[in-house]
């Protein structure tokens, strides 16, 4: 690579910002299969659960990372409590591709509003994701299920006026 090229705009890792934002969209359906796979049946039932999983050039990548032109890798996900529908929460996990010659992991998937991050390397997901990153993933993404659990529980509590 010419010296004159400022790495900040050559991606990572070999790969172009082009392939990076593949590996990062590769992690985001990750994170979202294995959330499907974990949200079982008595949630469903209890909870009514919106999807969003657009594009969105609304979140601010953190110091180090990039929104894809393309849009933020993001998930949006509206829960509501069907017996109390007072009860609610709203939950956006983002997945950002680093800059390139930014001195942080890969990439990041982080949860908005909260210290919850999941930093991947790009051989943990590129050509494909190995079991290392799919059992992080796993843990990452049950911790954020049971928080949303509860968040709504506690939620529910307060709607019915019962103390926390």
């Amino acid at each position: 690579m010419p010296e004159d090229v400022d790495p900040l705009l050559t991606g990572r890792g070999g790969l172009s910002y082009v392939e990076l934002d593949e590996a990062a969209h590769r992690l985001h359906g990750l994170l979202t299969s294995v959330a499907e796979g974990q949200i079982g049946r008595p949630l469903l039932h209890e909870f009514h659960i919106d999807v969003d999983t657009a594009a969105s050039q609304e979140p601010t990548p953190p110091p180090g990372y990039r929104r894809p032109a393309s849009g933020a890798i993001t998930t949006t996900v509206d829960v509501r409590s069907r017996s109390v529908p007072a009860a609610h929460t709203h939950v956006r996990v983002t997945v950002w591709p680093a800059l390139g010659g930014a001195d942080v992991v890969d990439l990041l998937a982080e949860r908005e509003g909260t210290d919850h991050r999941l930093e991947v390397r790009l051989d943990e997901i590129h050509p494909e994701a190995t079991d290392a990153v799919r059992g992080r993933v796993n843990d990452f993404v049950a911790r954020q299920v049971a928080l949303v659990v509860t968040e709504l529980n506690v939620a529910m509590q307060r709607a019915l006026g019962r103390p926390d």
